[in-house]
């Protein structure tokens, strides 16, 4: 047998055990789903590739409360990020043919659901499948609220665009912007803060790479990004079949990880930001030079005690409105994406020992709360979840 037939052989027979077709938590909500993909073109330089004439550009997925007819459901998702996660664990293109077999809840572009809905931006993890948060976003969604899934091009797995170009992570940026220079200078301040005797001198160990580290300046232009969709949101036609839908409640952002941290900073940037949620993400940026005046939630998993949490200093100014502080037992980093259920290996897939399942439902039941309340002005209690849901632990901090 040639090596080549080998290792096709070896493939076909882990990656079914590897990478198994799953099921998705059917949403709760009364709502049916739909999505619809926009391009957008903004007047920003892209900073990412060699050509000083390009400007951003980035791929929308609109997630809205849909009214079906004879609509069918989409593929679990599109051909850039397919080809991105395979690229991105040396896999070939094919071996994400299995995810035809997986049934989505979300259906190809219906018309609208009658009604106003409040709008959420959702901005994904760094290098990750943008629009791989089926498990958080169709629940989300059903329960009526509309959603703009944002692709940070180049910096994401994947992105396919109207063209059929497909925009890859961008690994020849990222090994010039994250070079030995910017390793040396986080590994020297994560070593300071974790010899730290007091939160003094953990702060004077980080305050200045939560700002001047290379994932400062990426959270930067995520933040630019959010903003530029909601500029978008304001004047481009692409998006006016959900402008008569959206509620005058002002704008929520939420993300995880790179997008948490993202979502934080915009809360900071944009004045037409209401509300926002980090989702486990080390909030890189001016947060740590900041107090907030605007509601927003950080909600983290189970950081093991190696694991340095610049957070306790990036809060450190604490904020004038209402700030959540709240942790999830028993989950990790890829609890909050669909990851846990793609990949079916606890040592590759980050996930902690709560079942899937379970750590979506309580992950979903803080962010419907908290935008009901903050959004929509419900008369929501948030440490109820605590009472619910053992496992979350919740501080206000002021």
């Amino acid at each position: 047998m040639t090596s080549s037939y080998i290792v096709v052989l070896v493939l076909s027979w882990s990656l079914p055990m590897l990478l198994p077709v799953f099921t998705l938590p059917a949403p709760t909500g009364k709502f049916k789903i739909g999505t619809k993909y926009i391009h957008i073109k903004t007047d920003r330089p892209e900073l990412i590739t060699q050509d000083q004439k390009d400007q951003r550009e980035l791929m929308l997925k609109v997630w809205y409360p849909a009214q079906i007819t004879e609509e069918g459901l989409e593929d679990y998702l599109d051909k850039g990020s397919r080809l991105g996660f395979a690229t991105k664990y040396g896999l070939p293109a094919w071996s994400m043919n299995y995810l035809d077999f997986i049934k989505t809840h979300t259906y190809i572009q219906p018309a609208i659901a009658k009604g106003k809905f409040p709008v959420l931006i959702f901005s994904h993890g760094h290098y990750s499948n943008a629009f791989g948060y089926y498990s958080l976003l169709e629940e989300i969604v059903s329960q009526g609220y509309i959603v703009i899934n944002i692709n940070h091009t180049y910096e994401s797995t994947g992105s396919i665009f109207p063209n059929g170009e497909i925009k890859l992570y961008n690994t020849t940026y990222d090994s010039l912007s994250n070079n030995s220079e910017q390793a040396e200078m986080v590994w020297n301040a994560t070593q300071q803060f974790q010899q730290a005797e007091n939160t003094e001198e953990e702060y004077q160990a980080i305050k200045d790479i939560l700002t001047d580290y290379v994932a400062a300046k990426s959270i930067q232009r995520w933040s630019n990004d959010i903003s530029s969709v909601i500029d978008h949101l304001e004047n481009d036609k692409q998006l006016s079949f959900i402008a008569t839908h959206m509620k005058k409640s002002g704008i929520g952002v939420f993300g995880h990880s790179h997008g948490g941290a993202a979502a934080g900073q915009a809360l900071l940037d944009d004045k037409r930001i209401e509300a926002a949620i980090n989702i486990d993400g080390t909030q890189w940026g001016d947060m740590i030079n900041s107090t907030l005046n605007k509601a927003f939630a950080s909600i983290s998993s189970a950081w093991p005690e190696e694991h340095p949490n610049f957070n306790n200093q990036a809060f450190r100014n604490k904020s004038n409105a209402d700030f959540y502080n709240i942790r999830i037992n028993n989950t990790g980093h890829s609890n909050f994406m669909d990851i846990p259920l793609m990949v079916n290996v606890p040592a590759i897939n980050e996930a902690g020992d709560m079942a899937p399942f379970k750590a979506y439902e309580i992950t979903n039941s803080l962010i419907l709360k908290f935008f009901n309340k903050y959004l929509l002005n419900k008369q929501n209690n948030i440490y109820a979840i605590e009472n619910k849901f053992e496992e979350v632990s919740i501080q206000t901090v002021f």
